[in-house]
């Protein structure tokens, strides 16, 4: 008897281009406060600090409903799900153009579009991706974001030039357009996972060899529930592992002030060292995914000597801020901390499938993301205001996230597979 002949390309490449559009779009979405906050302040008086609260509401959200969506993509149904959140999402950017009031603002960038963005974007799409590789998990993953990234990097200057020639409000409405069409197209080429696919993980059978020499493969299928995942050590200290994104999003959030105020530098300048960090980010996702992957293949060990690449060079960013003085010294730190950054980005998500398996990815990865990214992302920009209010720089903020960025490694070194203790 004949076995089917399988497709030519594997349709885990298909899903990995889905989440790389849905993200794209979600992205812009979600950054475009840099280029649309300005105008609408202009226009109606607010102060920075009014149209601020909005952003951080937004990140609140986007956390919280990651985490919900991890939770509920397998009851309600993975494209689903998706489309209806390119629905809801792209829909309230678009009402954004009817902005006349404060809280309208707060109401629909603060919550109904980042309510709607998060079904669409990070915890969904790199969750089901994760799903569909083992052979090359990290580098699918690594691909899959680097739609986040390219989204800013592109899409952000052509709203900015949109909003040049058509208007804020208009281009509001073009953006809301965008993420309808993005995400739901994106969306609608996902599939919850190879085997109910009738097919395997990179489209190849596991052979009992391959399930005997590595951990991560045999433990795909265990289905670790969130109670057990918090009764492990591992988890914990996979948390903690991930301090990088208090670091990462405190810098960003302060990269304008720090370079055009405190280092003198041109505004101007200080917005293009901003995009030489995400370009740095999509090139260390690249660089972690297909070496983790690499490795893996080569030791059948552990991808933790690549996570140690990511955390440490962001210890290295925030310690050789401390002493910059100048242009060169800030595009160095930029690149460090970008580069850092887009490693724990692509890998994590991939050893957290390593440890815990993929069948509760879904659910185990937003929680993941809302302690790291949401919490731990929350508190770097607060962290990092409140040092330069108190003594006039950020060297303190910087010093203190470099040195828990060393913690995070050490945490690291202390992470055991979990497949033993759960059988």
């Amino acid at each position: 008897m004949k076995t089917p002949a399988q497709p030519r390309i594997f349709y885990g490449w298909y899903i990995v281009g889905g989440a790389w559009l849905a993200m794209f779009v979600s992205a812009a979405a979600i950054s475009s406060f840099t280029v649309f906050a300005p105008e609408i302040e202009a226009q109606f008086g607010w102060t920075r600090v009014m149209s601020s609260w909005a952003y951080t509401l937004n990140t609140i959200v986007i956390s919280v409903f990651g985490m919900l969506a991890g939770m509920l993509v397998d009851r309600i149904g993975l494209r689903r799900m998706v489309i209806v959140g390119a629905i809801v999402g792209g829909a309230g950017t678009a009402l954004l153009s009817l902005t006349g009031t404060l809280w309208h603002f707060y109401l629909l960038f603060g919550f109904i579009a980042p309510a709607g963005i998060s079904l669409c974007f990070m915890v969904p799409m790199v969750a089901t991706v994760r799903r569909w590789f083992m052979r090359r998990a990290a580098w699918a993953v690594a691909i899959a974001m680097t739609g986040s990234g390219m989204g800013v990097v592109i899409l952000i200057p052509l709203l900015q030039r949109l909003i040049d020639t058509i208007g804020w409000q208009n281009t509001y409405l073009v953006l809301g357009a965008m993420m309808v069409a993005g995400a739901t197209i994106g969306g609608s080429m996902l599939r919850k996972d190879p085997e109910s696919s009738g097919t395997h993980p990179d489209g190849v059978e596991l052979s009992l060899e391959e399930l005997m020499e590595r951990s991560d493969f045999a433990v795909r299928n265990k289905r670790w529930s969130i109670g057990d995942a918090f009764r492990k050590p591992a988890w914990w200290l996979l948390m903690l592992s991930q301090f990088f994104n208090m670091a990462v999003i405190g810098i960003m959030a302060h990269i304008v002030f720090w370079g055009s105020q405190d280092l003198g530098l041109p505004r101007a300048d200080v917005v293009n060292y901003l995009s030489y960090l995400v370009l740095a980010a999509v090139v260390g996702r690249l660089f972690g995914g297909f070496f983790s992957d690499w490795y893996m293949a080569r030791f059948k060990i552990s991808r933790k000597p690549i996570l140690y690449v990511g955390t440490l060079s962001v210890a290295l960013g925030s310690f050789l801020a401390i002493n910059v003085t100048d242009a060169t010294g800030l595009l160095i730190v930029s690149l460090c901390i970008g580069f850092g950054f887009g490693i724990g980005l692509a890998v994590f998500p991939a050893y957290l499938g390593d440890l815990f398996g993929v069948a509760n990815a879904p659910a185990l990865l937003g929680i993941m993301l809302f302690i790291t990214a949401g919490i731990f992302g929350a508190i770097g920009p607060i962290l990092f205001g409140f040092v330069h209010d108190a003594y006039g720089s950020y060297d303190l903020a910087f010093l203190i996230t470099a040195i828990l960025c060393v913690v995070s490694a050490a945490a690291l070194v202390f992470v055991r597979q979990t497949l033993v203790d759960r059988e």
